[in-house]
């Protein structure tokens, strides 16, 4: 259901399609507070667009003082991390100041291995600055004609086979194939 059609606000309306609890999501979003309007967009893109259940801490939950957490908070995360099949880490400007995405990660890429980063700067004429420990996990990419995908790490796959670069191996995959496909190929995963 679209904004328009439904006469809500994008807030207004996240909200009310995630007071519908998920068994199972698609997606975490491991993402800043600080960065509500950007997750908002990107969290409309990945549910609306595409079509997949997302999970986002706030949106679902409405809260958004994470000064005051508890033990209880931790719990109720890490059952919806165990309840989706991956987590896009979305690394703006805030990220590193967030001491949850860097638990949310870690306990992801121990637990599941099925972890994505969605790299955000300013303008397209903007360098991405990455961090070093971001390098273990594929860069969700946009391409010519705007569609999110998946690289593989080719150096896992260059490692497999042996010289030259395999023919017909697939090197990206659809993010919303990445996203739902029950088992992925060692070299999608970090």
């Amino acid at each position: 259901m679209s904004t328009k059609a439904a006469g809500l606000s994008s807030r207004e309306l996240l909200a009310r399609q995630a007071r519908i609890s998920q068994r199972q999501y698609d997606i975490f979003l491991s993402q800043a507070i600080k960065d509500e309007e950007l997750v908002l967009g990107i969290y409309t893109i990945l549910s609306e667009d595409i079509g997949l259940t997302v999970f986002c801490d706030w949106v679902e939950s409405s809260v958004s003082d994470h000064g005051n957490t508890t033990p209880a908070d931790a719990d109720y995360i890490k059952g919806k991390m165990l309840a989706s099949r991956g987590l896009m880490f979305i690394d703006s400007e805030h990220a590193d100041t967030s001491s949850w995405m860097s638990w949310e990660i870690g306990w992801f890429h121990g637990a599941k291995r099925r972890v994505c980063v969605l790299p955000i700067v300013r303008s397209e004429n903007d360098q991405y600055r990455g961090r070093e420990f971001l390098g273990l996990y594929p860069m969700v990419e946009e391409d010519d004609r705007f569609v999110l995908r998946v690289p593989a790490r080719l150096d896992d796959i260059v490692a497999r086979y042996a010289a030259p670069k395999p023919l017909a191996l697939a090197t990206w995959m659809p993010f919303q194939v990445w996203a739902r496909m029950e088992t992925l190929p060692d070299y999608f995963l970090s």
